[in-house]
């Protein structure tokens, strides 16, 4: 094991790492000190419980493969659909995702930013700023529900990412219906 600077990027870093690897199981303190080359107890000092570091793993996530991944959008029912069409994909590229989404827990400033850079994302494009919070989480809470569900053997016919697009596509068309009828009736 090479010596390393332990720091919570370096922790991060060596959780989602053993995480692609081997799994959420995999994920302890012991394997994560062994890749950054320090004792398990010194990582108490950057991360104090695994809840916390699944919240740090997702904060990466999100930054990195959703975020980073949006396409430019003119309209805001456009970047909506983006929105959760990255989420969707992000979410089945990482293995385990479902226990990290259920068993992680984001730092409370950390939501704040994410929930304000999306909120102003869709009033910039026009969206009415006091329902872009619930318009972001719907589409957001839409995909991660997508990505916990698993194929029903039922239906052969259950592909996932056309059911999810179309139910994308349904939330929309209702955000649509909602921002039209408070427009006519001039209420929010």
């Amino acid at each position: 094991m090479a010596p390393s600077q332990t720091n919570r990027q370096a922790i991060v870093d060596a959780a989602l790492t053993i995480l692609a690897e081997k799994g959420l199981d995999a994920v302890s303190f012991r394997n994560i000190a062994h890749a950054v080359g320090v004792k398990a107890p010194s990582l108490y000092w950057h991360v104090s419980d695994k809840r916390e570091l699944l919240g740090h793993m997702t904060e990466r996530l999100f930054r990195e493969t959703v975020l980073a991944a949006l396409p430019p959008a003119r309209s805001w029912q456009d970047w909506l659909r983006n929105l959760g069409i990255a989420i969707y994909r992000s979410q089945q590229q990482v293995r385990d995702v479902q226990r990290i989404v259920v068993e992680g827990r984001m730092d409370r400033a950390v939501l704040r930013e994410f929930s304000t850079k999306l909120c102003d994302q869709l009033i910039a494009r026009g969206f009415p700023s006091e329902r872009a919070f619930d318009a972001q989480r719907s589409a957001m809470t839409l995909a991660t529900g997508w990505t916990m569900i698993p194929t029903d053997p039922n239906y052969p016919d259950d592909t996932p990412e056309p059911s999810f697009l179309r139910s994308l596509d349904a939330l929309v068309a209702g955000w649509e219906r909602v921002v039209a009828q408070e427009a006519a009736s001039g209420s929010s």
